[in-house]
């Protein structure tokens, strides 16, 4: 059995923590270079090798193109991938690399296994690089315990100080590739975190590029040489450049030497102009904290101190502001550097409530921790740093939202359930549900998480089904879904799908598009009883229904046929689009001779039609309409012919009037609900509510 560590995953520099099990105080498990951090870079060689850490930092800064860093900042983007060496990685593959490149190298220095960790994450990730952080470490054989946000991580080191009072403290973490801020309130048994916010694209990195640029534009501007067209070129300077930030943290000016062919140059730099350069940088950190602070309800005479975390906050600028914006300096008592892996290797040997686990991890193997208490331990609450949602429809049915189910900063676990009401047919129902996390009113402004499609929802005795999703941000900050019908109350199945390219259709209005996609197409057999009772009158007023029902249809969607029986049955129009012909068919209904009594039904003509070859596309809904005014000759056999029909999925609605049996047309509907009797003097409002039920049905579902 081995032990578990916390991991400090960084966009530009990774460490690896344990708990001492003699002390119970966490410790850095110092790489083979002695160092307490590892640079998260990576190095493929042709041999299948593959460096990482300083060897593969080494290989970057003379511009190896082999070598690959930042990785992090496309985890859980489905578009990235770099080829190297004929071989394509994504940004997932890269993380389990490097994390399966630290636990080993961890294990060598301390002669133990490692089984578990806690993975630290900004806390601003979303779902999709939380999942792609969690697959990367099991990817990399580890039980990954839990993900972390880098700022609670640092509110558990920074817990190591053994203050008494409590304290609301701002957690200002600027790492290489990543920034997030947090508000906190500690005290001696509880972290309880009130809110967070950041941008997972701003970083140290940033910082690098602008001075990078300046040395070029100055190189290109002393030198008439511009850099900026060799790659292998570009890679050192980034990482001089990387260099020229930490000098400045301590010099008011540093001398750069760039050698480029037969050019030895030297560019200057001083701490004002790097000042001057990047301070649109530092002013979107200050935005991201004020935004934070405005959503949380707190302003800067409320908070007792600024942690700061991240190798980047040593820049002299992200002091200066903090002492600007709070007017005292920065808390003391943190590792910049180690405080994230520090605090997650707290995390990962308590529970939830701060309580030490059973085991610790020793020589030789988990022991039993006999009481041993880990400094720094405490219960912990977190938030989540994103609202989840889901596209809906807004109230007045004009335009696509983001309809909000569990708001920003609320804190987690948490969980909502919405129900849908869904028009059922005989099977094949399923519903689709677009998930998003971001506060914007308009769906595309944020991250669609996926496509969930629930299916196996059984048509029940009502043509309507309640279905309820629940919506759940786990401890990990990670979005899972569930669905239950409620007349069955079964579970029901998911699957996630992933979200299609176009998702333009957003920005329609829904009057104007059905379901996200294209309207269903829709077959519908009108079958007209026209045996000898039905003659006169009673035909003259079905056809007029008849010309209102089809009058209410869209032909854009749907296509009508028409069958006529008594005696026997005939076919006289396939279902077509045009609705002149249909209307011309319908004039026609008078002169049709299928005999006088009933003997014949239609089901066994209609299923012939609907699943018929000749048939140029397959609708997505069907329907066999049925009107009749007496008692069937045969109704078992018309019963098992309808009944095959609601097997393969062809709905049946009978409308009945005269002497028609309701208990007969119960038997041959689809649903109760369609089966009806009604006067022959309101037989047209009775096809305009099966015309609506038509339509609704059609639709789908895409509102709460």
């Amino acid at each position: 059995m081995g032990i578990r560590v916390g991991i400090d995953l960084g966009t530009t520099f990774s460490a690896v923590a344990k708990i001492d099990p003699n002390t119970g105080k966490p410790m850095v498990i110092k790489n083979s270079f002695g160092s307490a951090t590892t640079p998260s870079v990576l190095c493929f060689e042709r041999d299948g090798n593959i460096l990482f850490g300083e060897d593969a930092k080494n290989m970057q800064s003379v511009g190896d193109t082999n070598a690959i860093a930042f990785f992090k900042r496309s985890m859980g983007k489905d578009m990235f991938s770099v080829d190297i060496l004929g071989k394509t990685y994504t940004a997932t593959d890269l993380s389990a690399i490097l994390l399966q490149k630290l636990k080993e190298e961890a294990e060598q220095q301390i002669g133990e296994k490692i089984d578990a960790a806690v993975i630290t994450v900004p806390a601003y990730f979303t779902h999709k690089e939380r999942a792609a952080t969690i697959e990367a470490g099991k990817r990399a054989g580890l039980e990954v315990i839990a993900i972390i946000n880098e700022p609670t991580a640092a509110a558990f080191a920074y817990g190591l100080n053994e203050k008494e009072e409590e304290q609301t403290v701002l957690i200002y973490d600027l790492g290489g590739g990543t920034f997030d801020v947090t508000l906190a309130h500690i005290n001696q048994n509880e972290i309880s975190i009130l809110g967070s916010d950041g941008d997972h694209e701003l970083g140290g990195k940033d910082w690098d590029d602008c001075i990078a640029r300046y040395l070029a534009s100055e190189f290109l501007e002393k030198y008439g040489t511009d850099l900026s067209d060799d790659p292998e070129m570009v890679a050192s300077l980034l990482v001089t450049a990387e260099n020229v930030k930490k000098q400045l943290t301590s010099k008011d000016m540093v001398s750069v030497p760039i050698t480029y062919q037969d050019i030895r140059g030297t560019i200057d730099i001083t701490e004002e102009t790097f000042e001057s350069i990047s301070q649109f940088l530092i002013g979107t950190t200050k935005d991201v904290t004020e935004r934070l602070m405005n959503s949380v309800g707190i302003s800067w005479n409320r908070i007792d101190g600024v942690i700061l975390v991240g190798g980047s906050t040593r820049m002299r600028m992200v002091h200066n502001y903090v002492y600007e914006m709070s007017g005292k300096p920065p808390l003391g008592g943190v590792n910049v550097d180690e405080a994230v892996a520090l605090g997650a290797a707290i995390r990962a040997n308590i529970t939830d409530k701060g309580e030490t686990v059973a085991t610790l991890g020793g020589l030789f193997g988990r022991v039993k921790s006999n009481g041993l208490s880990i400094q720094g331990a405490k219960a912990v609450t977190d938030v989540t740093a994103h609202s989840l949602g889901m596209i809906s429809i807004s109230s007045d049915g004009e335009e696509y939202i983001n309809s909000i189910i569990i708001k920003k900063n609320t804190k987690i676990p948490a969980s909502n359930t919405r129900p849908f009401n869904l028009r059922t047919h005989a099977k094949n129902n399923e519903l689709e549900v677009y998930v998003l996390q971001g506060e914007y009113k308009c769906p595309l402004d944020n991250t669609i998480i996926n496509k969930y499609v629930i299916s196996k929802i059984e048509r029940t005795s009502q043509p309507n089904s309640v279905i309820e999703v629940t919506y759940e941000y786990t401890a990990n900050g990670v979005i899972e879904v569930s669905a239950v019908q409620k007349e069955t109350n079964k579970k029901l199945p998911i699957k996630i799908e992933p979200v299609p390219e176009d998702m333009s259709w957003t920005d329609l209005s829904p009057k104007d598009n059905v379901s996200g996609g294209e309207m269903p197409s829709v077959d519908v057999m009108l079958a007209i009883d026209l045996s000898g009772s039905m003659s006169g009158d009673p035909t003259r007023k079905a056809m007029k229904a008849m010309d209102d029902f089809v009058n209410q249809m869209d032909s854009e969607y749907t296509r009508i046929g028409i069958i006529a029986f008594a005696d026997n049955t005939k076919v006289i129009l396939q279902p077509t689009d045009d609705f002149k012909v249909v209307h011309k068919t319908i004039s026609r209904l008078e002169s049709v001779d299928v005999g006088i009594c009933n003997d014949a039904e239609p089901f066994t003509s209609a299923y012939g039609v609907l699943n018929g070859s000749f048939m140029k596309k397959e609708s997505d809904i069907k329907y066999i309409v049925v009107l009749t005014d007496g008692c069937w000759n045969n109704t078992s056999t018309a019963i098992n012919a309808a009944k095959k029909c609601h097997k393969a999925g062809i709905e049946v609605m009978a409308l009945g009037f005269g002497s028609a049996d309701h208990a007969f047309l119960k038997k041959i509907a689809s649903t109760d609900e369609f089966a009806s009797i009604t006067d022959l003097s309101d037989l047209g409002g009775s096809f305009s509510k099966i015309a609506q039920a038509i339509g609704e049905g059609s639709t789908g579902l895409s509102v709460l």
